[in-house]
């Protein structure tokens, strides 16, 4: 399981509710992770560096570089988009596969579940 934000309280907050995740900040650190690594489920957050919330049509350095790389490999596994971004639904045309559940907006209820609006998703 890989985890790609840059907050530190969401990291945090990740790391008490998932066990055997790797967390990335950026997204070069995300497509090395994922060019070394076979992941089963992604969370991808799109707003790494202030830049993005400013310009959100910034297509490097976020979290639709790592969309575009996913879809560009044919990644097959879980894909939730938890920004609260617009770009997240950018991200969802990219990835046609994820789910947008914004952060604060689901938990995980178990290391095997996403709980969504009341929608459980299976991991």
């Amino acid at each position: 399981m890989l985890v790609l934000d840059d907050s530190e309280d969401r990291i945090s907050w990740f790391r008490q509710r998932l066990r055997n995740v790797k967390f990335a900040k950026t997204s070069a650190a995300a497509i090395n992770l994922f060019s070394q690594h076979r992941f089963k489920v992604a969370f991808l957050d799109h707003d790494l560096h202030w830049m993005d919330a400013g310009f959100p049509h910034r297509q490097h350095g976020n979290g639709k570089e790592v969309a575009r790389y996913l879809a560009s490999h044919g990644f097959d596994g879980i894909v939730v988009i938890h920004s609260r971004s617009e770009q997240a639904d950018v991200m969802a045309k990219i990835l046609p596969q994820a789910k947008v559940c914004p952060f604060g907006d689901f938990d995980i209820t178990e290391c095997s579940e996403v709980a969504a609006s009341h929608t459980r998703m299976p991991i």
